[in-house]
């Protein structure tokens, strides 16, 4: 199943029947496979320019090998992913290196990302002469006093150590990091999950407010549907590998169609107790499949609340547009048309 397919021309990114699969090797004695992990398993997306995307989705449910591989730290298996006209999975592992630039990564965990022995200046200097080479001295001291102002840190700490900062100044270093070569594109893989819920809401405000001055375009991936409806513009729900939805934050949010985005929804926390207690929440049975064995036909059909027939558990269902651009993998006992 296959979202809208985008025009390259046009559109900032697009990602094409996207599939990431990792070979397990053989057995030592048989010499027999030992399987196929399919990742990502024909992911077709398009990303807007100035836009962010968020990707939800439980663990294990191939979103951060989906951003690594639109950053082709892993390279596809197959179909095809462009960024502002050009086929980045085309490009050679030489080449992609200088192309990186362009887009830049926010990973998970500040305390793993950023290296210890290399101070604060050492590690923004690195990443601006990517796109800079000869800046150098007085002039690169500016840009990097201008970046840390931008993210909110002291000019005044750039020579300091990851170490003697907090975890929240730390990401905000690791945004910093990724400002720092000029990118058109940021492709943030949880950012705030490791950081403690009072500061989670200063980076998300940051991210946004970089988003609008600078006019970035965003790829936000968490698996908190709360944090992507607050940064989004619009949010795809990804299930073992396959995009179930698509549609506008607000949509998606408030009138969601796939059963496992309702199911998100509802694990999901009010901030009203007394609304808290009454509403039913949505228990999805067993865990999640594994990619080294996926479901035929509906992904979803062993864990769908509403029990499928033979014919949907063989045959995958279409993605299709069921509301004005907000589409969804349309099984028939997983998606509620409306009236």
């Amino acid at each position: 199943m296959s979202a809208p397919i985008g025009n390259p021309a046009t559109d900032f990114l697009v990602l094409r029947d996207v599939r990431t699969h990792f070979d397990m090797g053989r057995t030592f004695w048989s010499r027999t496979s030992k399987g196929v992990v399919k990742a990502v398993d024909g992911v077709s997306l398009v990303v807007r320019r100035g836009e962010v995307l968020g990707l939800v989705g439980e663990s294990g449910c191939g979103k951060s090998t989906l951003s690594r591989t639109i950053m082709q730290l892993i390279r596809p298996t197959s179909g095809e992913i462009w960024l502002d006209g050009e086929e980045l999975s085309a490009i050679s592992d030489k080449d992609i290196r200088h192309k990186r630039m362009n887009f830049q990564m926010i990973f998970q965990d500040p305390y793993a990302s950023l290296n210890p022995r290399m101070t604060v200046m050492d590690t923004l200097a690195e990443a601006i002469r990517t796109r800079h080479p000869d800046l150098r001295g007085d002039a690169m001291r500016s840009r990097i006093a201008d970046l840390l102002r931008t993210v909110g840190l002291n000019p005044a700490q750039m020579k300091r150590y990851p170490h003697e900062f907090s975890g929240g100044q730390r990401q905000r270093i690791a945004i910093a990091r990724a400002l720092a070569p000029e990118p058109r594109l940021i492709i943030a893989d949880e950012p705030v999950s490791a950081l403690d819920v009072s500061i989670q809401s200063q980076i998300l405000n940051l991210l946004k407010r970089l988003v609008r001055e600078m006019g970035l375009t965003m790829f936000f991936i968490s698996h908190d549907l709360s944090v992507v409806g607050y940064v989004a513009d619009r949010i795809a729900v990804m299930y073992l590998g396959h995009i179930v939805e698509l549609g506008s934050a607000e949509a998606v949010v408030d009138r969601p169609l796939h059963s496992y985005t309702k199911a998100l929804m509802s694990a999901v926390p009010l901030p009203d107790p007394r609304a808290e207690r009454q509403r039913s929440r949505i228990i999805l049975q067993g865990d999640l499949p594994s990619p080294l064995n996926p479901p035929q036909g509906c992904v979803f059909a062993p864990r769908s609340p509403v029990p499928h027939d033979e014919w949907m558990t063989t045959h995958a269902p279409p993605f299709e547009e069921i509301l004005p651009d907000h589409w969804a993998a349309n099984c028939p006992f997983c998606v509620e048309k409306p009236a």
